[in-house]
């Protein structure tokens, strides 16, 4: 399985970075052998498409990452491509805390699990842009 991860640096000790479209890395790791595959980024008009559709390219089957584009979110939810809020962690943490089902999930493209549906409600729904870690 693989999972996409955005990032500060080229390493798994880096931190998520909270603007997917900003991000200078996405880390590709595949879970079984925590091998990466480090794919840089510049960040361009129409680039975080781009980015997401990497993503699908290279199989992930989620995403963890902060604040997406319309678009990029889009792609993604598209893909059923699950969408995690790592911000504020190490890639490696983050990691291991979505194999935890401790990571809050992004629902929408500002980079919260506030549900726009009309699930919403139905849920404990926090803004992961106020946890701590």
């Amino acid at each position: 399985m693989n999972i996409a991860v955005t990032t500060a640096s080229d390493a798994l000790e880096s931190m998520v970075f909270r603007e997917f479209a900003q991000a200078p890395f996405l880390l590709i790791v595949h879970m079984e052998t925590m091998r990466c595959t480090v794919i840089p980024h510049t960040p361009a008009k129409g680039s975080d498409v781009s980015l997401a559709k990497t993503i699908l390219d290279h199989d992930c089957e989620a995403l963890i990452a902060g604040k997406l584009s319309e678009e990029a979110f889009q792609v993604l939810a598209d893909a059923a491509v699950t969408r995690y809020c790592g911000t504020g962690m190490t890639a490696a943490y983050a990691l291991e805390a979505m194999e935890n089902r401790a990571l809050s999930l992004i629902r929408n493209a500002d980079g919260t699990d506030e549900c726009a549906s009309s699930r919403q409600g139905l849920e404990d729904l926090r803004d992961c842009r106020g946890h701590d870690h």
